[in-house]
């Protein structure tokens, strides 16, 4: 028994005072955030939280900037979800919680970073209801205030029809940050940026979340590939995502139909002198190592496997240039959309069936690839490439296995049970259409 201890009674915990229900202050955290807190029934209760910020203006609008733990800036907010039958007020869209989850695991532990640090821009914030928050200036410098916020939990937690504080940049960063028992997710603590607006009515919030929203352009994702692939190690890149180092080395092989003609990202000039931009390319390149079995089951290493599966690939693109001589341009259907993928999903059959004659040499393929041409339609159209041809009326990826059926059955022409089971290779079947 320790000192002090009472027979058969419990340790104290090491902060709680002798008057239960007692409010005291709790120790500055990271992040130069102040706790209160009041113990009730042995369980110390958190009653406010208290941020430090600088206030200035962000053009039209007053905001505090300041740094917080994740957790906290999750505590004090709440997403407003639009919802046309109960919530035509919201202004946030339904949450993925499949992002979500990522944006938690990036802070949390590092997952899913490409390099050795982590960085978020700012969440931001707006306290609709400004009775929960007490604010005062601490110190005053070149214009520049800092400022004190008071967050009252107790006021936040009142049952009401309301959203409180509202996140108007951040909500998928925010959902899990509390933690999640039943996905035992803990508390994220992790410090991160944030700017918060007192006051803002829901109108002018809602105007700011789509200026927000609109002035960040979506980043272009050959451009993130083309990244990823500079700064990943080459044995990573062969080992997760062969895909991508194919695509790469399609567009710098002197012996590759696509030398020098592969968008990457960057100054767009370029891209539009490109047959295909970087994404594009890979997706087709993964649509053949999905759909030849072969093609993607060779022996090997990934050292070993990655560069034999380029040559096959290479060899493939190679015979099609060669064929089809007049449409390997940028504006053909050949090498957009649900044309290249086509022909991506019969170019993993045709290098299985290569591999299976022993012969994987271009002009072997172009065999294959002359018989394609003659995939017919309805209409008694064969196949086109043109804008208006008869491929231009497929769409999606749907559209994709429907046209890849057609030039799967023009390259062996066997009897209709053989085309049926060659359909089946590509997920499409009669009774799928």
């Amino acid at each position: 028994m320790k000192p002090g201890e009472k027979s058969g009674s419990e340790p104290r915990p090491k902060q709680v005072r002798k008057s239960q229900g007692k409010r005291f202050d709790a120790h500055r955290s990271r992040g130069g955030r102040r706790s209160s807190c009041f113990q009730q029934g042995g369980v110390t209760l958190l009653t406010n939280i208290v941020l430090f910020a600088l206030e200035g203006k962000s053009f039209d609008v007053t905001t505090f900037r300041g740094y917080a733990r994740l957790c906290d800036l999750a505590r004090i907010s709440q997403a407003d979800v639009y919802d046309e039958a109960s919530n035509p007020g919201g202004i946030q869209r339904d949450l993925d919680k499949g992002h979500a989850l990522k944006a938690y695991h990036y802070a949390a532990s590092g997952e899913g970073k490409l390099g050795e640090r982590r960085l978020w821009p700012e969440i931001v914030l707006n306290v609709r209801d400004t009775s929960v928050v007490a604010h005062e200036s601490v110190n005053t410098a070149d214009g520049v205030s800092l400022t004190k916020l008071t967050f009252d939990l107790s006021k936040i937690d009142k049952p009401s029809n309301h959203v409180k504080v509202s996140r108007v940049d951040g909500n998928h960063r925010l959902h899990y940050a509390l933690g999640d028992e039943k996905r035992k997710l803990v508390p994220v603590e992790e410090i991160t940026p944030y700017s918060i607006t007192l006051g803002l009515p829901v109108t002018e919030e809602q105007a700011l979340f789509k200026d927000v929203n609109d002035n960040q352009k979506g980043m272009n994702t050959s451009h993130l590939d083309n990244i990823v692939f500079r700064l990943t190690p080459q044995t990573k890149i062969m080992e997760n995502r062969p895909q991508l180092w194919i695509a790469e080395r399609l567009h710098e092989d002197p012996d590759s139909p696509f030398l020098g003609m592969v968008y990457r990202g960057g100054v767009r000039s370029q891209g539009s002198q490109r047959l295909i931009n970087l994404t594009s390319l890979r997706n087709g390149i993964e649509l053949m190592l999905s759909y030849g079995k072969t093609l993607k089951t060779l022996p090997g290493s990934p050292q070993t496997v990655v560069p034999a599966q380029y040559a096959l690939i290479r060899n493939y693109w190679n015979a099609v240039k060669k064929i089809y001589s007049a449409d390997w341009n940028k504006d053909s259907l050949l090498l957009k959309g649900v044309g290249y993928r086509a022909m991506s999903v019969a170019g993993g059959l045709i290098i299985d069936r290569c591999l299976a004659l022993g012969k994987t040499e271009s002009n072997a393929m172009e065999t294959f690839v002359e018989r394609t041409r003659k995939t017919s339609f309805d209409d008694g159209r064969t196949i086109d490439w043109s804008k208006d041809g008869p491929a231009s009326s497929y769409g999606g990826m749907k559209g994709v296995g429907q046209l890849a059926e057609r030039i799967i059955a023009s390259i062996t022409p066997l009897d209709a049970g053989t085309v049926g089971s060659l359909a089946e290779e590509v997920g499409v079947s009669e009774a799928k259409n």
